[in-house]
C-alpha cells in the first residue's frame, strides 16, 4: 500500500495529464497486488498484516523520486520471482502465480518509472500544473 500511495502522491504532482493518468494506473496495479498478496495469506490462514502509515513523504525532486521508486519496483520484482520459485518447490501454485503477476507488473512498473524519470513521458512540476488544469467558468 505503500507505493500505491507514493503513486497517487507523485501523480498529483505531475502537470501532464497522460503521466498523471499512467501513475494513477500504476497506483491501482500496486493496490492490487496488495488485494492479491492478502488473499493468498488469508487462503494460508495468515495475516492479518500491519498497516502501513498514513503519511507519504516525497521528495520535492520528481525525477529521483521516480527513479527510486523504479528501483524499488525492480528490487520487489526480483522478490517476487524468488517467492514464486519457492512456493512452487512447495507444490503451492496458486501462490506461484500470484507471484509471477505481480513480478510481471512490477517490471513493468519499473520500466514505467524510469521511462518517466528520464523525460519520456515528461512530468511537469506543480508550478505548471496550473496550465494543465481547466479554467474556471
Amino acid at each position: 500500500m505503500v507505493s500505491a500511495r507514493r503513486m497517487t502522491a507523485l501523480a498529483e504532482r505531475v502537470g501532464d495529464p497522460r503521466a498523471r493518468a499512467r501513475l494513477m494506473v500504476l497506483a491501482a496495479f500496486c493496490r492490487a497486488h496488495a488485494s492479491r498478496l492478502l488473499a493468498r495469506l488469508a487462503a494460508l490462514g495468515r495475516g492479518p498484516l500491519p498497516v502501513p502509515s498514513e503519511d507519504i513523504d516525497v521528495s520535492a525532486d520528481l525525477a529521483l523520486e521516480l527513479r527510486r521508486e523504479g528501483a524499488f519496483a525492480r528490487t520487489a520484482a526480483s522478490r517476487y520471482e524468488s517467492t514464486a520459485e519457492m512456493a512452487r518447490q512447495h507444490a503451492d501454485l496458486s501462490s506461484a502465480w500470484v507471484c509471477e503477476l505481480n513480478r510481471t507488473e512490477e517490471q513493468d512498473r519499473s520500466r514505467e518509472l524510469l521511462s518517466l524519470a528520464e523525460g519520456v513521458l515528461p512530468p511537469v512540476g506543480l508550478e505548471d500544473s496550473a496550465a494543465a488544469a481547466p479554467a474556471d467558468s
